[in-house]
């Protein structure tokens, strides 16, 4: 039985994606003048399950991009599973299906003896070097003798799931946290990091080549400008970014893959940049309450 319906059998849900029967006469009549059909989907939030491991090492994999290959991402997924009471999975075919999006939380400080966390934690401490505030905030939250409590927010989906499934999914979260104080486990944080990733659009590595021999035209010249601005793949993310402590973005250090291959546009290649986000236990609270406000369900 999946969360919703177990949290909610005497109750509304939280959230509804798919629609009513009246917006389903709505939106087929709208769809049939534009010559689209509207597909509707209904989410079902779970807890993690043995079953969800191969599917967590890939929705890693996408979290850490071209670096993924520094991680021992099994190491990563074998912990999010083993504490299957914190951490949601979205799934639309019931249980035993691949999920849509995770989202759990790990503790960093209790894991600091691992050497898969040895890795993740200097990899932080190498991107955000060149940020002395966040790089020594960073160090000092992350030492075995700090008395402060840091958790890695992993949360990720597949690129076209509705930012929408994600208000929920904190609330819960947030919820279990809070639960889990009861029972004594180590899921009490005083900070909460976030790893997500950002992109910005680039003029495609062949147009630039053509601008080359075409200097002296003109119109080509548009074509060859680089695109400086970032947009993101998660868009809650600029909720916890206008609450977080400190946050920065960052070049991957392995760029395996050309941003030509990446293309997603006719004239404009992508390149992905790491997220690093650092949030207060409380603004964590407030950035969730405020992405359910800004990212209301349909």
């Amino acid at each position: 039985m999946s969360k919703r319906r177990a949290d909610q059998e005497d109750s509304e849900p939280d959230i509804e994606l798919s629609s009513t029967d009246s917006e389903d006469e709505e939106m087929n009549e709208e769809g049939e003048e534009d010559g689209e059909e509207m597909v509707n989907v209904d989410f079902d939030f779970f807890d993690f399950d043995p079953i969800d491991f191969h599917a967590t090492k890939n929705f890693l994999r996408q979290m850490f991009g071209d670096d993924s290959i520094k991680f021992d991402i099994s190491a990563f997924a074998d912990l999010i599973l083993s504490n299957s009471h914190v951490g949601t999975t979205i799934k639309t075919e019931g249980k035993e299906s691949d999920p849509f999006s995770i989202l759990s939380v790990v503790n960093l400080n209790e894991n600091l003896s691992k050497q898969s966390f040895k890795t993740l934690v200097q990899y932080l401490f190498e991107k955000t070097s060149k940020t002395a505030e966040f790089s020594m905030t960073l160090r000092q939250l992350l030492s075995s003798a700090s008395k402060f409590k840091t958790g890695w927010i992993v949360s990720e989906r597949l690129i076209n799931m509705p930012v929408e499934t994600t208000p929920p999914m904190y609330k819960m979260l947030l919820e279990e946290i809070e639960n889990s104080k009861n029972n004594k486990e180590p899921f009490e944080f005083d900070y909460f990091l976030v790893i997500s990733k950002v992109y910005k659009l680039v003029a495609s590595a062949t147009d630039k080549a053509l601008e080359e021999d075409q200097k002296k035209s003109k119109k080509s010249k548009k074509q060859g400008e680089e695109i400086p601005e970032l947009d993101y793949f998660h868009y809650e993310d600029q909720v916890l970014e206008e609450n977080s402590l400190f946050h920065g973005y960052f070049s991957y250090t392995n760029q395996s893959q050309e941003t030509d291959s990446r293309r997603v546009f006719n004239d404009y290649g992508i390149e992905p940049k790491l997220s690093v986000i650092l949030l207060t236990k409380d603004k964590l609270a407030l950035a969730a309450t405020q992405m359910a406000e800004k990212f209301p369900p349909y």
